[in-house]
């Protein structure tokens, strides 16, 4: 596939080769350890001495570093409790939103018969405006927000550069408060500290269901248009797209690895990984382990344990918005063979994102009529 990750391989590949053979993998050239058995990598997304690396500030400062060092995302203990709560409550507070209204003013008319780009159309900008239509954002407020969201989604990697911090400072500077006022008004009576952490974490909210939802939903497009007859989707009903989504998340991961720093010894099949260590946590390839999910290989949405696929992470640093994220896509999938007599992907190979740590989509144009 062109622009595919790790180079045009199929890493498949080697995660199975890796799990087969070494599941716990000292990498010299990266000096990190890699795991890659749905155990191991299960053992350390839960373990308490595991914990998220550190993101370099920088020179940021104001309300973009004050967000950072609040988010339930990339903090560690003690912060990440508090943190949590308050990212729980923001999600637990939103309002069921119907997604064909979002989607309308997001695609073509159907007597159009017009061709978009679905990455930076929906994918982009859907999970975020479902997000801050839950919470009640006026039209006017969620254009703002979703103007300022590029640069706001940059908070979670290191800033490496003056402009890069200017132009950070500027948009959290521009958005917060606006989110510091829509929570106050849903959330009355928090404390300084908790009005805080819930301005920073639904902030948090609003990255995260981007980040997690973005790939998904082209994902499951493409995965819906090469493994199903067309003509059959529309008389297909909600539990068919949610239990194909799930599976997609399974078999084809949007995420394929995430980091840990052990903050003591840990012990996997027989291999001490030290203090201070870095783990690498290839989750793609625990989705594919035998020893779990039956013919692992096999795309099939009647698997009875496909939710226990490790996409969305494991134990306290879990993606709180899995569930949804999911379900958005699914609806989204829905709304699109309910509304569109066609829907069709013009590339015969869409182009990816040259990363190896995400399986990205980065442009796709497809054929409503």
């Amino acid at each position: 596939m062109k622009g595919r990750y790790f180079w045009d391989m199929d890493p498949y590949k080697e995660y199975r080769e890796r799990r087969e053979k070494t599941p716990v993998y000292w990498d010299e050239q990266r000096r990190l350890w890699a795991v890659y058995s749905y155990r191991t990598c299960q053992q350390v997304l839960s373990h308490p001495a595991t914990l998220i690396p550190p993101v370099a500030d920088g020179n940021l400062g104001g309300p973009a570093l004050a967000v950072r060092h609040r988010l339930v995302r990339i903090s560690n203990p003690p912060a990440h409790d508090l943190a949590r709560e308050m990212a729980l409550r923001m999600f637990r507070g939103r309002r069921p939103v119907d997604v064909g209204p979002l989607l309308s003013r997001l695609l073509p008319s159907p007597a159009s018969g017009a061709t978009m780009e679905w990455v930076s159309r929906v994918g982009k900008v859907l999970p975020a405006m479902h997000i801050l239509a839950g919470f009640g954002f006026s039209p006017d407020e969620m254009d703002l927000i979703l103007g300022e969201l590029p640069v706001v989604l940059k908070i979670m990697a290191p800033v490496a550069d003056d402009e890069t911090v200017r132009t950070m400072e500027k948009a959290f500077g521009t958005i917060y408060p606006v989110v510091d006022r829509r929570v106050a008004m849903q959330f009355p009576g928090l404390t300084k500290e908790t009005q805080e952490y819930a301005v920073s974490n639904l902030i948090g909210l609003i990255i995260q269901s981007h980040d997690a939802t973005k790939g998904l939903l082209s994902l499951a497009l493409l995965h819906l248009l090469r493994r199903e007859d067309p003509g059959s989707l529309p008389l297909r009903d909600m539990d068919f797209f949610l239990s194909f989504v799930t599976e997609v998340l399974r078999y084809d991961s949007p995420v394929h690895n995430t980091r840990r720093v052990l903050s003591g010894d840990m012990h996997f099949d027989g291999v001490t990984v030290p203090t201070g260590a870095t783990v690498l946590v290839v989750v793609a390839a625990g989705n594919r382990d035998p020893t779990v999910f039956e013919r692992p290989e096999e795309f099939d949405r009647h698997r009875a344990n496909n939710l226990s696929m490790l996409t969305f992470g494991h134990g306290t640093h879990g993606c709180i918005a899995g569930m949804y994220c999911t379900l958005l896509a699914a609806e989204t999938m829905n709304y699109l063979f309910h509304t569109y007599r066609k829907v069709e992907i013009v590339e015969s190979q869409p182009e990816y994102e040259p990363l190896v740590n995400v399986l990205m989509v980065k442009e796709m144009h497809v054929r409503l009529t």
